[in-house]
Parts: C-alpha cells; structure tokens; sequence
C-alpha cells in the first residue's frame, strides 16, 4: 500500500510539475499601429520574457473604434478576449453587461493606485468602482509654428480671448484669398470638448443631461466665428496637409500626434513646438484614448495574468519608455522625478513637457455610462452644423441634447 500511494505521489507530483510549466495565455484586442503598435510589441515581448510563465499575445484590429466594434459583438456572442483596450464610454458599456473584473478588486491595487495621478483613477471610475485603467491616453495640447510666431511677435496664447487674437494676427491674406489660417482644428467630438471644457462646459451635471448648457453654447459659438471669420480652418479629418503647405499657424490636437506632424513639415524651417490649452473660466486638459479592459469571461488565472501585465503597462520604466517613444504621457507619477525624464523634457525642442501641464486636472473626453455610445456623435454632428453655418450653435445643440435624452431612455428602458 505505501508503494501504491509513494506512485501516485510521484504521478501528482509530475503532473504538477507539467501543470506548473504551461502558460498562462493572454489574447489582448488592441488598435495600436504604426510606431504605436512598434513599441507596444517591444514593450510586450519584454514582459513575457520576464514572465515566463505568462504569455500575452497581441492581437492587432486596425483602429481603437475597430476594437470596440467588436468587444460590442463579442459580448453578444460570448466570445470576448481576455482583454481589450476600450474607449471609456465602450468600457462603460462593457461593465453594464456584467462582464468586465473591476481592478480595484485585486490585492495590490492600492500599490499601483498610489502611483497614479488622480485624475486618472477619477477617469477610470466607473458607478463608483475602478473597473479599469488606462495606458495609451493622449493629452490634448495646442500645436504652433514658434518662426511664424517670433514674425508676428507674439507668444503662445495662454487663454481664448489670447487664441482668437492670435488667430487674427497670424491669418493672412493674398489678392482676397486666405492663403495661411490663424487656427485649424477637426470637427470632432473629442475636439469640441476639448474646447468646451476650458469654458466650464460639461455634459451630465448631477446625472442630468446639459449638452445644450449656455457654457457649451459659448465655447461652440467662439469655435463658430473663428470659422466665420476666416481666422480658422476646421475639418473632419486630420490636417496633415496643411501642416505640409504650413497654411495653417496653430492647431488644437493630441499630444501623440507629434510624431505624424514632424513627419508632414520634415524639412521646413518653420517647425513645430507644444503649448498648453488655452484657458477660459476654467482650466482642464483633456484626457483622449482607450482604458484596458479585463474580461471576467476569462479564468481567474487568465485575469491574474493580465493584472501583472496591467501592472507593468503602468510602471515608470515602461511609462517613461512609452511616452519617449511615442509622446503619450506618462501617467505614472514617478516618471516626472525621473533623471532621463528630466533630461529628455530639457533636451526636447518640442516642448514636450507641456502635456503635462495640468494633468492633476485632466478628465476624460466623454463620461464614462454605459448609454454614451451614440450620443458623442450627435455632439459631432452638431459640431459640424454649427461650423457649417447649417445651424446656430444653440439650435445644433438643443437638438444633440434631444438625442441624447433619447439615446439614454431607451438603453435605461431596455
């Protein structure tokens, strides 16, 4: 008999051992491409190296939105990763499933909470739980042509009254044509934000939809006769050619478009340089990007696996080689007390360091319920209304508030 049982010992004890050296597999649906995608990979491949137990493997879909596109399937069909990078408002919408683990259910979360500015924690609270935490979160700063500045002799605005000013002077015209703007920014959701939050703007106070407020109303009207007056150019899309013909003299975007933008003007003498948001009656820089997402839909072995990953996404090693490389900012506070920190903002004649201006105050592009989904795009087409002159400001607003009264009704009454 104590034959039999020293076997079966040895049996389990192998088993284990068998058990023990397989790996722990971490599907992660992620949209980074580019350089993004690039240091993402090295940053990943490092992680599994240190890990050998773990394995994540990236599983690339083209485009953030092509992510939350399908997460919104998967969830339907019951097929979700282990983990996935989601807008915040997709997030949201993910944890009205039932489906997401909150991470500030793990052991050590309060140790990788104390290293993170507020205002990050904030933007990751959902109904009143951190259900997830971001990694890749541009900082949206406003983008100058410093020798077209020094010309004009003026520095960067530091409010909006300075920016339309600015805007005016730098505007110039040939034979009646503009042929180089003041201004040019997108006629996106997180753009008009952007702008509508530095006038005090918000849209749910006190769980009441005020997309429409007299403060939003402003900030769109300000944008609107910038435009009207042939001191700004706005588009949907990226204005990567107008940096290239240098017809425009500032622009309002994120901070991790840097890279894109030098490559545009490579070769110009005009160059490139960040400031801060201009402010108004209120001053709050604007976080823009997706939040990693867990699914409990995976085993917990799988969650505790994409929690260490989460953890070394946010360390300030990774953080400080992250936004090196690719000009996110670093969320992780520590980074800043950094020397090779200090030294890359010093030697940065970007002026790199200006996306963290006022991180302490940043907030999210969008709430974070789960019914925003479709209510950020009847503020865009709103937004492009007004710019439009198809609507005025107050009309293009009022009807997105109508919508989105609409859009909450029906996900609440489902």
């Amino acid at each position: 008999m104590k034959r039999v049982i020293f076997v079966l010992l040895i049996l389990s004890l192998l088993a284990f051992s068998v058990f023990a050296q397989q790996k722990v597999v971490v599907t992660f649906w992620e949209g980074m491409g580019a350089k993004l995608g690039t240091t993402l990979t090295q940053i990943t491949n490092l992680f599994n190296k240190e890990h050998p137990n773990i394995e994540v493997k990236l599983v690339y879909l083209g485009s953030t939105h092509e992510v939350d596109s399908k997460v919104m399937t998967a969830i339907r069909v019951k097929a979700l990763p282990t983990m996935s990078e989601d807008l915040p408002a997709w997030a949201a919408y993910a944890v009205s499933k039932g489906v997401v683990a909150p991470v500030d259910e793990f052991s050590d979360f309060s140790k990788v909470a104390k290293e993170l500015y507020p205002s990050v924690l904030k933007m990751s609270k959902i109904d009143g739980k951190i259900y997830t935490l971001p990694f890749s979160q541009s900082m949206l700063i406003l983008y100058y042509r410093p020798l077209m500045f020094e010309k004009a002799g003026i520095t960067p605005p530091k409010t909006m009254q300075e920016l339309a000013r600015d805007a005016k002077l730098l505007t110039i015209k040939k034979n009646g044509k503009i042929v180089r703007y003041g201004l040019g920014f997108r006629t996106t959701f997180g753009s008009f934000s952007f702008v509508a939050f530095q006038f005090g703007g918000q849209y749910i106070k006190n769980g009441k939809l005020v997309i429409n407020s007299p403060q939003n109303v402003k900030a769109l009207t300000f944008l609107v006769n910038l435009v009207k007056k042939g001191y700004a150019y706005a588009q949907n899309g990226y204005l990567d050619s107008q940096f290239t013909t240098s017809s425009i003299a500032m622009s309002l975007g994120g901070a991790a478009q840097l890279s894109y933008i030098l490559s545009d003007i490579a070769g110009q003498k005009d160059g490139i340089a960040m400031a801060p948001i201009p402010r108004d009656v209120a001053f709050h820089p604007e976080f823009h990007g997706p939040t990693l997402v867990i699914y409990n839909t995976s085993t917990k072995v799988q969650q505790k696996a994409a929690w260490e990953y989460v953890k070394f996404l946010l360390s300030p090693a990774v953080q400080l080689f992250w936004s090196m490389n690719t000009n996110y900012p670093p969320l992780n506070k520590r980074v800043v007390l950094l020397p090779q920190w200090k030294a890359y903002v010093q030697n940065n004649s970007y002026h790199i360091g200006s996306m963290l201006v006022g991180i302490s105050k940043a907030i999210a592009y969008t709430p974070t319920v789960g019914w925003w989904p479709g209510v950020d795009l009847a503020i865009q087409t709103a937004f492009e209304d007004a710019i439009h002159f198809t609507k005025s400001p107050q009309e293009a607003l009022d009807q997105a508030q109508k919508q989105a009264e609409q859009i909450r009704a029906k996900f609440l009454n489902k």
